[in-house]
């Protein structure tokens, strides 16, 4: 009788624990060094929509500029009879006056939200728009770096008939390179608007739009897409003109005082993500706002003969924002730009040669 012989066994094939340990060690370092190159890639997409934004924000200027003859003000403020007053050493707009819708009020049927444009009433004040209206800012002023959308600003008591909340968005214009409610306005979207042939520096050469941040902040103004206010949708350099420290009298006019830079302010203005704060009517949690990078303060506070408003254009961007030209064109500003270039490329009639870009 013959006996069959089983064959051995082998030992079934598999890993070890420390292979196992090797192999997540090995898929750990691997996914560390890619996510840096997803995120870069993430960013540079979210940039590129970004920089679309701001094109399209530009060619609705040109358009409503072709219609109306004329580029859109910075807002629609009181007259100047009501809203200008002199606070000791510069003439300036109340920011808060007249019905204060702004520029992009003026600009939404020249984006395709004729809509939206229909729904606000520029004959009433802002805050009797359409609760769902003023919380809802169109997606193409949402720069997707930002992390605005969603976040509001509620409106204080005081301002208007009743508190609303107005959506947050990433785009503000230049009123000026000095402040943002100077009267001696040299930036191209004024505060009373002015005609592209009282831009002769070039098209090519004024800056125009650029982004601003937000919080979650409630009380904190910034980004506030339908309000003409300092840091909500209106910027300034904060460059002093050498009138500044000399006009001091009230019979002083506001068209007497040229534009002349003051050396003085150099190291101390609104530069892409400054380290100078944002001034505004409120600073909500002003040490978070420190170390969220985005400074402010409320130097103007709520006497508006006093103090100064101006901000800077801020983004998530590495090492600077995006910017519109009046002719269409977008451009990166880092954030190491010559301040006399920055400052030329925002007025508007300064003469002087921009060089060093």
């Amino acid at each position: 009788m013959q006996h069959s012989i089983a064959p051995r066994r082998r030992p079934a094939a598999g890993f070890t624990l420390v292979e196992l340990l090797v192999v997540i060690a090995i898929i750990g370092v691997l996914v560390s060094l890619l996510l840096p190159a997803v995120q870069q890639a993430r960013e540079a997409a979210r940039r590129i929509q970004c920089t679309n934004n701001v094109k399209q924000l530009a060619l609705a200027v040109q358009n409503y500029a072709s219609t109306n003859k004329v580029l859109p003000a910075a807002g629609h403020f009181g007259t100047m009879g009501d809203a200008v007053y002199f606070d000791g050493s510069d003439w300036r707009v109340d920011l808060r006056s007249g019905t204060n819708q702004n520029w992009i009020y003026d600009l939404l049927p020249f984006m395709e939200q004729q809509n939206i444009h229909d729904q606000i009433d520029d004959t009433k004040h802002v805050t009797q728009a359409p609760a769902t209206v003023l919380a809802s800012p169109p997606d193409s002023l949402l720069c997707p770096s930002s992390q605005t959308s969603g976040r509001l600003y509620q409106t204080q008591a005081g301002f208007g008939t009743a508190g609303v909340s107005i959506g947050k968005a990433s785009y503000a214009a230049y009123s000026g390179p000095f402040h943002i409610d100077s009267v001696r306005h040299t930036g191209p979207i004024g505060l009373y608007g002015m005609s592209l042939k009282r831009i002769t520096d070039g098209t090519s050469l004024t800056l125009m739009l650029s982004e601003v941040r937000s919080r979650e902040e409630m009380a904190d103004q910034r980004g506030a897409w339908l309000l003409p206010w300092s840091g909500a949708t209106l910027l300034s350099m904060d460059f002093h003109p050498e009138y500044y420290s000399k006009a001091n009298e009230e019979s002083t006019s506001a068209s007497s005082l040229s534009y002349e830079a003051d050396k003085r302010s150099l190291g101390n203005t609104q530069v892409p993500n400054g380290r100078l704060p944002d001034v505004l009517y409120d600073c909500p949690n002003s040490a978070a706002a420190q170390l969220e990078g985005m400074p402010c303060n409320t130097q103007f506070g709520r006497n508006r003969t006093m103090g100064y408003i101006s901000a800077a254009p801020r983004s998530l961007h590495t090492g600077g924002v995006t910017a519109g030209f009046v002719d269409g064109h977008v451009e990166f500003l880092g954030e190491d730009i010559d301040e006399f270039v920055m400052l030329y490329m925002i007025s508007v009639s300064d003469g002087q040669v921009i060089s060093g870009r």
